[in-house]
């Protein structure tokens, strides 16, 4: 079991999350404060978001735009996102709206490319079909897709027998994106009723900022095994991404994170992220698949160390 050093007196900081977090560079946290470098993000509060009202009505539309992909022994139908963007772009309040009129994936504080399945995310599936073939690895799993985008991740955990929740910063990616993704792959012989009854009690979607979310669900069960791919690439956000593994996973639970060795132009990474993971003292890594081609992309899987 793990042990945050939370007994540190407090110091002077404007900022006493940094002071008490095990993730942090306090020296250089205490230097970046002094330069004025940090910018002041407004990041969006947690919440459970809801299916929006005509989700299944739109299930046909859906289900002939689709897209179908064989992950082991799983079949994963998803969304294009581009034959979306014409709607998504007809509502006005639209993070994805925004991000797509400023030619950008990645809008700090307001968009963090959800709508987007990234190239770590097909390297996880791979690896988890592989390594987890077997359905009873899965039956009675509590799984997390944290920072989810399109869901396939979670889905395939689905398909093999877990329950799943779902992550990610933005509500209309959930909304728009991943909860017809997930209806796409549900038991093509329920009725319309029974899906939002499988998407009400079989599974929740949380959208917001990471540490907002462990905060909101700190009272729930925690999970056996977290999911995530391409979320490591700011490093800003490192931090609450580890407390939120800390907070959320089980004491003998696992999480994989899918990343690439490098992310130009926002200094995150495998390598990186590795360092700080081993400046907290709480999990202990392991490189468990990495590809060497073009740029450089790995999987590394943490579990809490032991006392």
């Amino acid at each position: 079991m793990f042990k945050f050093n939370f007994d540190v007196e407090a110091e002077s900081s404007s900022d006493l999350e940094a002071v008490k977090s095990p993730f942090v560079d306090k020296k250089k946290h205490s230097e970046e404060l002094e330069a004025n470098e940090i910018q002041i993000i407004e990041w969006y509060q947690a919440e459970r978001v809801k299916p929006i009202d005509n989700l299944i009505p739109t299930l046909d539309f859906y289900e002939l735009n689709a897209k179908e992909r064989e992950v082991g022994k799983a079949r994963i139908r998803h969304l294009v996102a581009g034959f979306l963007l014409e709607d998504i772009k007809a509502q006005t309040h639209l993070d994805i709206k925004k991000a797509e009129e400023s030619h950008s994936d990645l809008i700090a504080g307001v968009y963090e490319g959800g709508a987007k399945i990234w190239e770590c995310t097909d390297d996880l599936l791979t690896y988890l079909a592989g390594k987890y073939e077997d359905d009873t690895f899965w039956k009675g799993k509590r799984v997390l897709d944290l920072g989810c985008g399109s869901g396939l991740l979670g889905i395939y955990a689905i398909k093999m027998g877990a329950q799943v929740d779902f992550q990610d910063y933005n509500k209309d990616v959930l909304e728009y994106i991943t909860y017809p993704n997930i209806l796409l792959n549900v038991d093509e012989t329920l009725a319309d009723e029974q899906k939002l009854e499988f998407l009400e009690n079989k599974t929740s979607l949380y959208a917001g900022d990471w540490s907002h979310f462990a905060v909101l669900t700190k009272d729930l069960d925690k999970y056996d095994l977290i999911l995530t791919s391409e979320t490591i690439y700011n490093i800003d956000n490192q931090e609450k991404l580890l407390e939120t593994f800390a907070g959320r996973l089980k004491p003998d639970g696992i999480v994989l994170v899918a990343a690439k060795s490098h992310y130009f132009g926002v200094g995150g990474g495998m390598e990186q992220f590795t360092d700080k993971i081993k400046l907290g003292k709480v999990f202990q890594t392991e490189n468990v698949w990495q590809a060497e081609e073009n740029l450089k992309r790995g999987i590394l899987q943490l579990k809490f160390k032991e006392s």
